[in-house]
C-alpha cells in the first residue's frame, strides 16, 4: 500500500463520525462518499470476512449504504460471497493456506461446513518428524564452540523455508571459496555423508538464535546432536524442528566420539524412550530430558502442533462469539 493511500485511509478514520450525517443528506439512502467506502475497504482488509451489519455498526452507517458498499467491494473483486450464507470473505484473506488441511474449496463454504471439517481433526496433530529409536551413523565433530554462524553462515538467512539450507551446513568449513568440497571435514568424507547423529564439543550452538541452524542441520538428515552442553536458544529451537539434542558428561561424549571416528561401519542407537545412548560395542549412557519437551518430540508436535490438539475448542469459542457478537 502506498504511503498516500494509507495516509486517505486514516483520514478517512478521523472523518468517520462525521460520516452518517453526510449520508443521510444525499437524496438516496443507500448513497455514500469515497471516504466512506475507504474506510469500508481498510476494515474488510482486517477481518476473514465481513457482513452489512458489522460494516454499518463499525462505521455507524445505515445498513443501506454498508450494503451500497458490499456490491461495489464484490463488483472490484475484492470480496467474494461465502456460499449459503449473508456475509462475503475477502479474496486475500480466504487464499491463505488451510492450517487445519482443509480443502481450498471450503474456503467458499458456509462458517459451519468449515466448523464441522475443523472438528474432525484429530486430537494430536503431528506438524514435524516424530522421534522415537535412532540408530545410524554418527559423525565426530571434536569442535567447541560451535556457534550458530558455523552451521549456517548469514548469507544463507534471506530463506524462511526450512527446506533447502543442508548443502549450506557448516558452509565455510565444508567448501572453499570456489565453492569445491575439501575432503578433510567430516561431512565431506564417504563414510559420514549418510551421518544422522552428530557428536560435538562443549557450548555447541552458541551465538546468535537464528532458527535457520537447526533448520540446516535437520535438512541435511541429522536428527540427533549430542554434546557437553548447548546453548539455551539453540537447545529449545532443535526440539521444535525434530532435532533431539542429548547433553552428556564429557567423558561419556568422549566414548561416543571415539566410537564414531570407527567410520560408516559404526552405528549409535539413540532410544528417547529409554533415553539412552548405545554405542557400536553396547555400551550405554543415559540422558536426561524434560518431559514435555520429550512428549512434544515423540508425538511429532511443534508450537502449532501443540496448538491445533486444541482446534475443537478454538472453533467452537470462535463459533460462540460469532454468534452472540455477529458485529465483530
Amino acid at each position: 500500500m502506498k504511503r498516500r493511500s494509507f495516509l486517505s485511509l486514516m483520514g478517512a478514520a478521523s472523518a468517520a463520525p462525521l460520516l452518517p450525517a453526510l449520508g443521510r443528506a444525499a437524496p438516496v439512502a443507500a448513497t455514500y462518499n469515497r471516504y466512506m467506502y475507504g474506510l469500508a475497504v481498510f476494515h474488510a482488509r482486517t477481518r476473514a470476512s465481513i457482513s452489512a451489519a458489522g460494516i454499518a455498526h463499525r462505521l455507524k452507517v445505515t445498513l443501506p449504504q454498508a450494503e451500497a458498499m458490499i456490491a461495489e467491494m464484490v463488483r472490484s473483486k475484492f470480496v467474494t460471497p461465502i456460499t449459503g450464507g449473508a456475509q462475503v470473505r475477502a479474496v486475500s484473506q480466504i487464499t491463505k493456506p488451510d492450517l487445519l488441511g482443509l480443502d481450498p474449496a471450503a474456503k467458499t463454504a458456509s462458517p459451519q461446513h468449515n466448523t464441522a471439517q475443523a472438528q474432525a481433526v484429530p486430537e494430536r496433530t503431528a506438524t514435524m518428524d516424530k522421534f522415537t529409536t535412532l540408530t545410524g551413523i554418527a559423525a565426530p565433530l571434536p569442535l567447541i564452540n560451535i556457534d550458530t554462524d558455523m552451521i549456517i553462515p548469514k548469507q544463507f538467512l534471506k530463506t524462511i523455508k526450512r527446506s533447502g539450507l543442508g548443502v549450506n551446513l557448516f558452509d565455510e568449513m565444508r567448501y572453499d571459496d570456489d565453492g569445491k568440497e575439501l575432503p578433510d571435514f567430516v561431512l565431506n568424507q564417504p563414510q559420514y555423508r549418510e551421518a544422522e547423529i552428530l557428536v560435538a564439543g562443549d557450548n555447541f550452538g552458541c551465538g546468535s538464535s537464528r532458527e535457520h541452524a537447526p533448520w540446516a542441520i535437520k535438512d541435511f538428515g541429522i536428527r540427533c546432536i549430542i554434546a557437553p552442553s548447548f546453548a539455551d536458544i539453540f537447545y529449545n529451537n532443535c526440539f521444535k524442528n525434530g532435532i533431539l539434542p542429548i547433553a552428556l558428561p564429557q567423558e561419556a561424549v568422549d566414548v561416543l566420539m571415539k566410537d564414531a571416528e570407527k567410520g560408516a561401519n559404526a552405528r549409535m542407537t539413540v532410544d528417547l524412550e529409554a533415553q539412552s545412548v548405545t554405542t557400536s560395542d553396547g555400551e550405554t549412557f543415559s540422558f536426561e530430558v524434560d518431559s514435555f519437551k520429550k512428549h512434544c518430540l515423540m508425538e511429532g508436535l511443534d508450537d502449532i502442533g501443540l496448538s491445533m490438539e486444541k482446534a475443537p475448542a478454538i472453533d467452537a469459542f470462535e463459533a460462540k462469539v460469532s454468534a452472540e457478537r455477529p458485529w465483530v
